[in-house]
């Protein structure tokens, strides 16, 4: 049986003062998110890579068995669509370095377009140029890639079908990988993401995610409904349901190890 690890997408967001995090601020947003979670996404990452040294950074400022998840660049998937993208590629491998070193990372997330359709040979091409040793996971947001060749093609590379919570795709429950990933996007009107998880829809993903544990070493899953703090709420209630214990550290009634 796979071990659930359940976080967030991001830490840092000013509305989560005052119901995730004291009203009086606190002075490293990650160190305290990690005294509750065990696993945190970062979205930066697809915007602009920081310096090496942030990532750096976040290896000494958290407990020796918390993980990272982290976005390939827009740069890769959305401006050259997985073509020629070697030296961006090489330079997101260098910053994931010291997470890998440390043992802290859990995957790179390949969020993709939804303009974008799966075409064997290219996908095939960007997977080969993907280097060895780093988990990969791959968020389609167009249907084609819901086809069977390109899920064998995952399964080929051993990287992870990522399953999703949204208003356009299905929930699919398809393992690929050693380890699975989910992200739960939400289902609001305008924003998907600007949308709060009720009870009843937060039970609905037990048995789901019971089936997946039976299938994989681990299931990493991220709530990336961030506004007003939805998705630390949602993602420590999602725990509970589960009966997942608090990590290690934090029921030692420590913040870092």
């Amino acid at each position: 049986m796979g071990a659930i690890y359940l976080g967030t997408s991001g830490w840092d967001y000013p509305e989560w003062v005052g119901r995730f995090y004291p009203k009086r601020g606190v002075r490293d947003e990650l160190r305290f998110y990690s005294g509750f979670f065990s696993i945190v996404e970062v979205n930066s990452t697809f915007y602009r890579l920081p310096p090496v040294s942030v990532a750096q950074s976040w290896v000494r400022r958290t407990p020796k068995d918390f993980r990272f998840a982290l976005k390939f660049p827009q740069t890769i998937t959305h401006d050259k669509k997985l073509v020629a993208a070697e030296p961006e590629i090489d330079e997101f491998a260098r910053f994931l370095k010291p997470l890998q070193e440390s043992h802290k990372l859990a995957a790179a997330l390949v969020q993709l377009p939804p303009s974008l359709p799966f075409e064997p040979a290219t996908v095939r091409r960007f997977y080969e140029s993907l280097p060895k040793g780093i988990p990969v996971a791959v968020e389609p947001r167009e249907r084609s890639w819901l086809r069977p060749e390109s899920k064998a093609l995952l399964q080929e590379f051993g990287f992870a079908y990522v399953v999703v919570d949204e208003p356009l795709l299905p929930i699919d429950l398809t393992v690929t990988a050693p380890f699975s990933y989910v992200r739960w996007h939400g289902h609001g009107k305008e924003i998907w993401y600007d949308y709060t998880y009720q009870p009843g829809e937060l039970r609905a993903w037990v048995p789901r995610l019971e089936q997946l544990t039976a299938q994989t070493d681990a299931i990493y899953g991220f709530f990336n409904n961030h506004f007003r703090g939805d998705a630390a709420v949602n993602a420590r209630s999602l725990s509970e349901l589960l009966n997942l214990p608090p990590p290690p550290w934090a029921a030692a009634g420590k913040l870092v190890p």
